[in-house]
């Protein structure tokens, strides 16, 4: 290209591509999108490049006159619009795929078709991508603030933690309030910075929009958090959200310090959760809250595989994040999953992880954190003590237990007795519990406050009781099974095994039948569960074991006891019903009382749009008591429905 006898350097070829003649003379045709766009700019400005726009009467002229669009010189087609309505509102390629297109499909968003899209303006849905570089030369835009965008209302109790109503998703509810038995100190340091930041950094170059930050801000609210009622400060869960968040609420540094899939599989869960509990709604022609939850799930997943499947040296540093990341989508499947299968391939994931990396567990030397400085034989002379993490552990068993509770539902195969036929003591289930009671005081140290370590001992021995109920169910499910093998029969040890447990806890039974139904604490609610639990087991040891057998005192005792609890539960906080599905179910099939019945169906029926679980516990309890109504009362036969459902899926 020349002008006035003078030769300009050659173009690349991505911008020779742009270069055109128009009517004879030289014209360049480019939009705001390309990188030279500040160099031809100041070409022009020096006079040394005309710009030229075909649709310009002065033309000719000398001098910059105008930008010419491509799109001037290359009219969209008429029917660029008849992709369906989704694809049109997201603004994005269609592939007319009818009854749902491609795209939508592999997004999981609801494709819709003839429903007009308002050509207004209208806040664009971002998804989570890198986040901007800024420099001093080149400072970016402020973005506005997130009370600007949405209807911020802070929780006088708990406004840092709790969810907030924005005007396109988010209905305008009062964010929940957490329950009074957690502590006050757990409330000032909030897990993630201010919402007057422009943008919120997370684990490799992530950032989170108003939506994402809605999510991720009402994870300690979520059902999953609030299901284990541990202080939040002080939580296993709130030492996952440091590691995906890139901020000074880091306490432990180590490889895996940013990772973006226990990001997202917190987004997923905090969305999912807010759809469930009705905090957040489907608006007309803009994805669910649900929809944006799996979503993230999907993403998590994939990247989570491509992870794994890249062939490198696993540290056992790197334990606590993979085992965080696990639980979080085994968790994940549990509450929100649609298929038992799923869950089953998780489960199946971490049998593999055991199997190839046997070293990831073994019994960790404590030894230190008994001897005090300056003590012959202390490997250590001064005050600060090497840490010993037992998250892992934690994560562990709380895999352990969703594998014991989902059994009964259609799993095939069963992580805990691989872990019982291991012969590596560090994956025994008693001694995963003993390291996931002692994991805080060992992690943290010193700096563990005492309030904490009193709520530990004050709850150990009910969480001890807990523990002994979901092995006993895994050992119940187990002789059934085995029993309708015709290999072995023993369930004799195991009801011999069910009277210790009863008397060595007799002080717990004790106090679930006198205390109150509100407390200040957590640990009554703890020893509500704890002994609702084991009362359940007592049920199921006789509707799948001893199935001719009428009911004993010891039956009508747990059912009695069941009700009692659940009631008083439901006075404290109708959530807390969501801990008792397990007993809710049990008690329904087995009371006699016509009033406590009714009750108990409206409980279980109340829960089924929290939880997959809580929909199977409702659809068991509804088919069983159907049939026992056309028998008159009589007793169906628990373990063979249950068999012949895992059977037909």
């Amino acid at each position: 290209m020349e002008r006035l006898g003078q030769r300009f350097p050659a173009l690349s070829a991505a911008y020779r591509s742009a270069v055109d003649l128009f009517d004879g003379r030289p014209v360049l045709i480019f939009n705001s999108s390309f990188s030279a766009y500040a160099w031809l700019i100041s070409l022009a400005s020096k006079g040394e490049l005309v710009l030229e726009c075909p649709c310009s009467p002065d033309a000719t002229a000398p001098g910059p006159k105008a930008v010419l669009q491509p799109s001037r010189l290359f009219p969209q087609p008429a029917n660029r619009f008849s992709g369906c309505s989704t694809c049109r509102r997201r603004k994005v390629k269609c592939g007319e795929e009818k009854p749902v297109c491609r795209r939508c499909s592999s997004l999981r968003l609801n494709c819709e078709w003839g429903v007009p899209v308002k050509r207004g303006r209208s806040t664009q849905i971002r998804n989570l991508e890198p986040a901007p570089i800024a420099s001093e030369s080149y400072p970016t835009c402020p973005a506005p603030k997130v009370e600007e965008l949405v209807d911020f209302q802070p929780d006088v109790f708990f406004s840092s933690l709790s969810p907030v109503s924005w005007a396109g998703d988010i209905l305008p509810l009062d964010a929940p309030q957490l329950p009074t038995f957690y502590p006050p100190a757990t409330i000032a340091s909030p897990i993630y910075p201010s919402l007057n930041i422009d943008n919120i950094a997370c684990a490799n170059s992530l950032t989170l929009n108003s939506l994402d930050r809605q999510y991720f801000q009402y994870f300690p609210s979520s059902s999953l958090v609030y299901y284990y009622m541990k202080g939040w400060k002080w939580s296993s869960f709130w030492l996952v959200c440091s590691r995906a968040l890139r901020s000074p609420c880091h306490l432990y540094e180590g490889p895996a310090s940013s990772n973006k899939v226990i990001m997202r599989m917190i987004l997923a869960i905090a969305a999912c959760d807010m759809h469930h509990n009705g905090l957040a709604v489907r608006s007309p022609g803009r994805p669910t809250a649900d929809d944006h939850g799996r979503y993230h799930y999907g993403l998590a997943v994939k990247e989570f595989r491509q992870l794994l499947e890249t062939p490198r040296q696993v540290s056992l540093d790197e334990v606590e994040t993979v085992f965080a990341t696990v639980f979080l989508m085994i968790a994940w499947e549990w509450q929100f999953g649609h298929s038992v299968r799923h869950l089953q391939l998780h489960l199946q994931g971490v049998r593999s992880l055991l199997e190839t990396h046997p070293r990831l567990f073994r019994i960790k030397n404590v030894d230190d954190m008994f001897l005090y400085p300056g003590v012959q034989g202390s490997s250590n002379g001064s005050l600060t003590v090497n840490k010993v993490s037992f998250i892992p552990e934690q994560f562990l068993l709380w895999i352990l237990y969703i594998d014991a509770s989902s059994r009964p539902t259609g799993l095939t195969e069963s992580l805990n007795e691989y872990v019982a036929q291991s012969g590596n003591p560090a994956l025994q289930p008693d001694h995963l519990h003993r390291c996931a009671r002692l994991w805080g005081r060992c992690f943290w140290g010193e700096q563990y406050p005492d309030e904490e370590i009193l709520d530990d001992i004050e709850n150990y021995r009910a969480l001890e009781l807990l523990h002994a109920g979901f092995c006993l169910r895994h050992k119940t499910w187990k002789v059934l099974v085995e029993s309708a093998a015709g290999t072995v029969d023993s369930k004799e040890p195991l009801l011999r095994e069910i009277l210790s447990i009863r008397e060595k806890f007799s002080d717990l039974f004790i106090t679930a039948r006198f205390a109150g139904s509100v407390s200040a604490r957590r640990t009554l609610n703890t020893i509500y569960m704890a002994v609702c639990t084991f009362y359940a087991q007592v049920l199921l040891y006789r509707r799948l074991l001893c199935v001719d057998s009428p009911p004993t005192v010891s039956d009508h005792q747990a059912t009695a006891a069941i009700i009692d609890i659940s009631q008083k539960q439901y006075i404290s906080d109708p959530k807390l019903l969501r801990r008792l599905h397990w007993p809710l179910l049990m008690a329904v099939v087995e009371t006699g009382d016509l009033t406590h019945q009714a009750w108990l169906r409206q409980r279980l029926w109340e829960l089924r749009d929290f939880h997959s679980e809580f929909v199977w516990a409702h659809e068991i309890a509804e088919e069983i008591l159907a049939q026992q109504d056309v028998s008159q009362g009589r007793y169906v036969n628990l373990a063979e429905l249950l068999l012949q459902r895992i059977h037909a899926t």
